[in-house]
């Protein structure tokens, strides 16, 4: 399996690729700084699959993460897995801080997108959702969904769209 990692810090990139090094796996790892804000850079229908820990979390806006999950579409083959995970709004700290809309909250300097399951199915347009399992994480802990969606393996027009 080839790897190819898109991070947005430098300090991400340097870390992943010392990992790979570790392992033994540098040659099958490739990392880059890049902000997913953007279209990602590659061609249609490259990927296999994709997997994100809590990227959809970020602070990016509802019409954002639809863009996102449209590019992941885009560069997935058909029959492609999409794997994600996204702190839900059971979460501890779901409502605590500052709320910065939608269901974005900041608690020490870091801000959170949550999601109801509803949010989960909007942004699984064009998708075909193959489950969607609550998990949780760590001493917190963090309350999660893990989201898995498969590229149907009939190509369909996927717009994105803002709520």
């Amino acid at each position: 399996m080839d790897v190819h990692v898109l991070d947005y810090s430098p300090t991400g990139i340097e870390a992943i690729l010392r990992a790979a090094a570790q392992a033994g796996v540098s040659e099958r790892v490739t990392a880059n700084e890049h902000d997913v804000r953007r279209p990602l850079p590659a061609t249609d229908a490259s990927f296999d699959a994709c997997y994100s820990h809590m990227l959809f979390c970020m602070a990016l806006t509802s019409a954002e993460l639809a863009a996102l999950s449209a590019e992941v579409l885009r560069v997935l083959r058909p029959g492609g897995l999409c794997i994600n995970t996204v702190r839900n709004t059971s979460d501890p700290d779901y409502g605590r801080g500052i709320r910065r809309g939608e269901a974005l909250y900041e608690n020490q300097g870091f801000i959170v997108h949550f999601f109801d399951r509803a949010k989960v199915e909007l942004l699984a347009s064009g998708w075909e959702i193959v489950g969607v399992e609550e998990f949780e994480e760590s001493k917190l802990p963090r309350r999660l969904y893990r989201v898995t969606m498969r590229k149907p393996a009939k190509e369909s027009t996927v717009t994105a769209t803002p709520e």
